[in-house]
């Protein structure tokens, strides 16, 4: 009996699932974005744009929109979430966004937006296809698979999260000094 009051009174003082789960940041209409202005300590626009389009590419994103006159660049990608089986996680769709990169002289601003859940489902066949279904990130509900939906919304907190940790980096990042250069003696 006093076990049982001991974890019923312990479990009234922790925080439950819910409480840890970050709200998604939204734009004025209401839809999920992310968005940060990243300084760049004096790195020239024309280096941030050829830096931030490498990256773009070793990602695997499409391109859409590539400026180099007005230093913009709009690319979409996809990830996938899974739904958390017994044994294994099996895929329950994708979340497609899209990424817009604006540079500056000594700074730049990314822009995660547009996110749109797209269901996925076994086909005859047993390979996972899209369904054509879709739902938007912003929908706060969802009815049979609320718990689920929620750990989609914070899979994307996270990737996203990452994602812009990642981009800052390879944007930010110094080349290493070669290590067989010396400085030259001086002559006197």
């Amino acid at each position: 009996m006093r076990t049982l009051l001991l974890l019923l009174a312990l479990g009234g003082l922790l925080p439950g699932r819910a409480a840890h789960g970050q709200a998604l940041p939204t734009d004025a209409q209401g839809r999920v974005a992310f968005c940060e202005v990243v300084p760049a300590d004096s790195l020239p626009a024309g280096r941030l744009y050829t830096l931030a389009k490498a990256w773009l590419r070793r990602r695997g994103y499409q391109l859409a929109v590539a400026d180099s006159a007005g230093g913009r660049l709009v690319a979409t990608n996809a990830f996938g979430v899974y739904d958390h089986g017994y044994a294994t996680k099996k895929l329950h769709g994708k979340i497609q966004y899209q990424l817009t990169i604006e540079v500056k002289k000594g700074r730049y601003r990314q822009q995660f937006t547009d996110f749109v859940f797209a269901y996925y489902a076994e086909d005859r066949t047993y390979h996972l296809a899209p369904t054509g279904k879709t739902k938007p990130l912003e929908d706060p509900t969802a009815s049979g698979w609320a718990h689920l939906w929620q750990s989609h919304r914070e899979a994307t907190h996270q990737t996203v999260d990452g994602l812009a940790a990642e981009l800052k980096a390879a944007l930010l990042a110094r080349p290493k000094p070669l290590a067989g250069a010396t400085r030259p003696a001086a002559d006197w």
